[in-house]
C-alpha cells in the first residue's frame, strides 16, 4: 500500500509540473473568430459578413481568417444595450 501511495505522489507531482508549464504559456484570449461569434452570439455567416461590410463589427484579416477584438465586441454590446432602463449594468 505504501508503494502505491508513493507512486501516486510522484504522478501527481509530474502532473502539477505539466500543468504549470501550460499555465505559463497560456495567454488570455484577445480576439474572437467567426466560429466564436456564431457559437456565442448565434450569428450566421451572412450576418457577420454584413456587419463587417457596414463597419458595425471591427475586424482584422490575416489571409482568409477574420479576427474580432473581444474588448470592442463587448463595448458595442454595452453601448447598444437597454440595461440602464432596468437598473442593470455590464
Amino acid at each position: 500500500m505504501k508503494q502505491t501511495s508513493e507512486e501516486m505522489e510522484s504522478v501527481i507531482k509530474l502532473l502539477e509540473e505539466i500543468k504549470s508549464k501550460f499555465d505559463k504559456n497560456r495567454q488570455p484570449k484577445e480576439f474572437y473568430r467567426n466560429s466564436d461569434l456564431k457559437k456565442l452570439f448565434g450569428l450566421s455567416d451572412n450576418t457577420i459578413c454584413t456587419y463587417r461590410d457596414k463597419n458595425i463589427l471591427p475586424f482584422t484579416r490575416m489571409g482568409e481568417i477574420y479576427y474580432y477584438p473581444i474588448a470592442d465586441i463587448y463595448n458595442i454590446l454595452s453601448k447598444n444595450s437597454n440595461f440602464d432602463l432596468f437598473g442593470n449594468r455590464f
